[in-house]
């Protein structure tokens, strides 16, 4: 009896052959590895001969979302929820996106006029990808904290080098320097109730805080700090 030979060559030669029919085939057919048969858009039929309609190109029913995700909440300067006025939207559909630790520099700068020095070394807080990678931005409450805490010593300078800054907040500066500042750093018109909700931050809530320029600080990092300024 002749020993057997195994040759493992000839084995892995069958299954490239066997790789390059599938392959050749799902190129000829782009449906064909997930088994789904293309259903036409409206009035164009699709290869089974069905013409596709309004069901076209809808998730099957085990896959829709049929229960409300429960999430947190958060409140807005003008004390309505973030979530309030958020639409359902399927899966895959952008909404407002965080801006990453490598565009935070220039953003501080458009603002402020001047670029904090803790954000040139924050990035492990941040989560910043290495060079020549990119991964979507996810601020932990890590990155949160530190974004507040930039996000003060920048205002900080900007409140020093400000001269109808010097005085404490009252109604009227208050309404002035909040809707400057949300205007500029959220790049729209802030609305009537954010700005009163900014503005009761900085003549009432922050009271207690008797220096002046920690007072317009914290307000300044506040609008900072918002969801509004970490995203686009």
């Amino acid at each position: 009896m002749e020993p057997s030979v195994n040759f493992p060559h000839m084995k892995l030669g069958l299954f490239s052959a066997a790789a390059l029919v599938l392959l050749t085939a799902a190129c000829e057919d782009p449906n064909s590895l997930t088994g789904n048969r293309h259903r036409g858009g409206p009035g164009e039929e699709g290869v089974d001969g069905e013409t596709g309609g309004a069901e076209a190109g809808e998730l099957p029913e085990e896959l829709q979302c049929t229960v409300k995700p429960q999430g947190n909440s958060y409140v807005l300067f003008d004390g309505t929820r973030l979530e309030a006025s958020r639409v359902s939207e399927n899966v895959g559909v952008n909404r407002a996106r965080i801006k990453p630790y490598a565009v935070m520099a220039t953003e501080y700068q458009r603002v402020l006029g001047v670029v904090p020095e803790a954000i040139k070394t924050a990035g492990a807080s941040f989560d910043d990808p290495p060079a020549r990678w990119f991964a979507e931005s996810v601020y932990s409450g890590v990155a949160m904290n530190a974004i507040f805490e930039i996000s003060y010593e920048g205002c900080l300078g900007y409140v020093r080098a400000a001269s109808d800054l010097k005085s404490a907040p009252t109604p009227v500066s208050a309404n002035a320097e909040c809707t400057k500042m949300m205007r500029k750093a959220w790049s729209r018109t802030p609305s009537p109730e954010e700005i009163a909700g900014c503005s009761n931050l900085a003549v009432t809530k922050l009271a207690a805080e008797t220096n002046v320029t920690r007072r317009w600080a914290y307000v300044c990092a506040s609008i900072l700090s918002s969801s509004q300024f970490l995203t686009f």
